[in-house]
């Protein structure tokens, strides 16, 4: 990790750490952690906290000794999710697994709050522990919150018996009457507190359980977590079994605080104890933030790493959670059992450099293939070319890892298990979760040489140690490397001289599809950072200089954004084959800093990208 990250301890001091039997032996132990490894000191804390869990009696000393050390190790759990709030994944190496070591942190000191509210509600605890119960409360409640949060993108499975100690403390915050007692706050880094309530902290952790369910990458999922406590102050939870009903439907859901689980649609007949949310006002808050982005006097809100598109697309998941019946899922055709196997590659820039490896090892043996700038030229033909044969050497069949010469790097081996017209659910093992997350891009193909296939990962389910089930959809066949290149200057001129220096980036291009997705244009899939709606790229090797333009996403993700894009430029000495004709008409030569479109077929195409896109998002829906 970087040096500032570190920066949450103090000098390292050398001598015994001692037990912690008050706020000055914590302070002491927090001395000696080691400053240059978060994760190591994160290991060091979480040993001394399973030996206050398995302590029978617990002091009022050794209780201020805990949360002077929670005190103490809000920096280190800010440092270990820096990377998650930047909206990046941090390195794959076990050594610096950051948000597995936040969320053993986490675990550690919700393990401990328990045990000290076991310890005052058993009646083993002295008068001077109840001014801290409401404190005790809100620090089980808050390390919950991010356990929830981090456990769907680590190693860790989810536990039952996590569920009864959590019911049981809002249970004991029913009946101290301090479930709405005003309290302060502070989250995960954010420098001020605010005002909030045990009531809205448990709903909090509700919230993210159901929502936070295997379809968010962790970015998206972090974003939500800011926006619960704005919702969580209008939901309350209510014993009455009268609940709202719209169409037949009973909106609310139910918790049993007797159970292990969070929240569930209401069932026909409720034992326990119930507690119901009615989801309405949230639902309220959430249409007027939708309605937000569509007024134009909108203040753009410049703290929030996503753009207006894909804040949209979360809210609207998050609605559809909330509706008071499932909703029904399009599917597009039957979805038919499979066995067999593919081969996956995990990430864009791991893709891209696959199949250019590719290339180049079919050019050595065969007639060298058309280049990728005139393939992307003949966006309106319906002429397709195959991907040629892998020279992948065979991974083991249970999914390890293995390398492809010249550049090294794991490919895996999956199981087909059932496909549709629209995606496939395949099961593999996933030694590093981080590796692959809800919204990666992935590319596969069946061992019989069949062309790759271009999918995004909808959702991950977890099953049986470090094997997991993954839900593709497909974006499109035979994706094609293309080279691009663009002004390093802001005016990303196509027109920029000669000798001007130019910025070179690698995109992916799929053809139009004719079956799923139904896209009647060509798109490029490229990095985020290489993304600005508008943003003109140059084709490479292309004397000629074709010009494309970048348009609105149709999808964006934490590694990748796939996009369609508009001919701004393409000279009368464009490449065309012999016998073919001209899908754009006579080429026109613009003058410098002309970007009026070129192409006559683009005119079509824009009548149909917004219609297109409209339907997939839809269906995401």
């Amino acid at each position: 990790m970087s040096v500032p990250l570190l920066e949450f301890l103090n000098p390292v001091r050398r001598g015994p750490a001692g037990a912690l039997v008050n706020a000055t032996a914590a302070d002491q132990f927090w001395q000696l952690l080691p400053r240059e490894d978060p994760c190591a000191a994160q290991r060091a804390v979480s040993e001394v906290l399973s030996e206050v869990v398995a302590r029978n009696d617990l002091s009022l000393g050794q209780f201020r000794a805990l949360l002077a050390l929670d005190q103490l190790a809000r920096g280190l759990g800010d440092a270990l999710l820096i990377d998650f709030a930047r909206g990046r994944a941090p390195s794959p190496s076990p050594e610096t697994g950051a948000w597995q070591s936040a969320y053993a942190l986490c675990r550690s000191f919700g393990e401990a709050f328990e045990h000290a509210l076991r310890h005052i509600v058993d009646d083993r605890a002295s008068r001077g522990w109840c001014e801290h119960i409401p404190t005790i409360l809100l620090r089980l409640f808050q390390h919950r919150q991010v356990e929830f949060l981090l456990r769907p993108y680590t190693n860790e499975h989810s536990i039952p018996d996590g569920w009864s100690g959590l019911h049981g403390a809002y249970r004991y915050a029913e009946s101290a009457d301090v479930r709405s007692q005003p309290l302060l706050s502070r989250r995960c880094h954010e420098e001020r507190g605010e005002v909030s309530t045990l009531e809205r902290e448990y709903l909090h952790v509700l919230l993210l359980q159901l929502l936070n369910d295997g379809r968010l990458s962790p970015f998206e999922a972090f974003w939500l977590s800011r926006r619960i406590p704005r919702w969580c102050a209008v939901l309350s939870l209510q014993s009455e079994n009268a609940g709202p009903v719209v169409d037949g439907a009973d909106r609310r859901f139910v918790v049993d605080l007797d159970g292990a689980a969070g929240l569930v649609r209401p069932p026909r007949s409720t034992a326990g104890t119930p507690r119901y949310l009615d989801p309405a006002p949230m639902l309220a808050l959430i249409d007027d933030e939708i309605a937000s982005f569509r007024d134009p006097a909108r203040p753009v809100d410049r703290s929030s790493p996503f753009r207006p598109g894909r804040q949209l697309k979360l809210l609207r998941a998050v609605s559809t959670v909330l509706l008071p019946s499932p909703a029904p899922i399009d599917r597009r055709g039957k979805r038919l059992p499979v066995a067999s196997t593919v081969e996956a590659i995990v990430g864009l820039s791991r893709i891209t450099r696959v199949l250019r490896h590719e290339e180049r090892t079919k050019s050595v043996t065969s007639a060298p293939a058309p280049a990728a700038v005139e393939v992307l030229a003949k966006v309106a033909s319906s002429e397709r070319s195959t991907t040629p044969p892998s020279d992948m050497p065979p991974t083991g069949a249970d999914g390890s890892a293995g390398t492809i010469d010249g550049f090294g790097g794991p490919d895996q081996v999956w199981q087909l298990k059932d496909r549709s017209e629209s995606g496939c659910r395949l099961r593999g093992r996933i030694g590093n979760q981080n590796r692959m997350l809800p919204g990666a891009l992935v590319a596969f193909r069946e061992r019989d040489n069949t062309p790759w296939t271009l999918a995004v990962v909808r959702r991950l389910r977890k099953r049986i140690g470090d094997r997991v089930d993954i839900g593709v959809e497909c974006l499109g066949q035979d994706p094609v490397v293309v080279a691009l290149s663009a002004d390093n200057d802001s005016s990303t001129n196509s027109n920029a001289l000669p000798h001007r220096k130019r910025k070179h980036c690698i995109a992916l291009y799929l053809r139009e599809g004719s079956g799923h997705p139904n896209l009647p244009f060509g798109t490029l899939v490229l990095s985020p950072r290489e993304f600005k709606a508008g943003r003109c790229l140059t084709l490479r090797p292309d004397s000629a200089g074709r010009t494309v333009r970048l348009k609105e996403p149709i999808e964006e993700h934490d590694g990748f954004v796939w996009l369609p894009y508009e001919v701004v430029f393409r000279p009368a000495t464009a490449h065309r084959d012999p016998g073919q004709p001209d899908p754009g008409g006579p080429a026109i030569e613009l003058p410098p800093n002309d970007l009026r479109v070129a192409d006559r077929t683009v005119e079509a195409v824009e009548s149909a990208v917004p219609k297109a896109v409209a339907r997939r998002r839809e269906s995401q829906t």
